[in-house]
């Protein structure tokens, strides 16, 4: 009997930073969360003017629907979305 195959539904992840600087917000899938109900990760981040984090302000975790709405309602604030974002020393 041919079983349907699960996917794994798409998640925020990535860094945003405010547009002020001051914040970036950290997404990331939970690994601890089943395939059918996931849920984000958030960390809230103190950065620099370049949009560095720098400090760890709160963790998160948040289900599905609320993960893509703040994330969608981030974007349409201003937020932008950082590709390749690492800080050794905070991390």
């Amino acid at each position: 009997m041919n079983q349907p195959v699960r996917e794994v539904l798409p998640t925020p992840a990535g860094w945003l930073v405010a547009p002020a600087r001051d914040f970036c917000l950290f997404f990331i899938r939970d690994p601890k969360s089943v395939m059918v109900a996931p849920t984000v990760l958030t960390q809230l981040w103190y950065c620099t003017e370049q949009g560095i984090p720098i400090q760890l302000k709160n963790t998160r975790r948040l289900d599905y629907e609320s993960a893509h709405e703040t994330w969608n309602e981030l974007l349409s604030n201003d937020w932008e979305l950082v590709e390749h974002q690492i800080n050794d020393a905070a991390a």
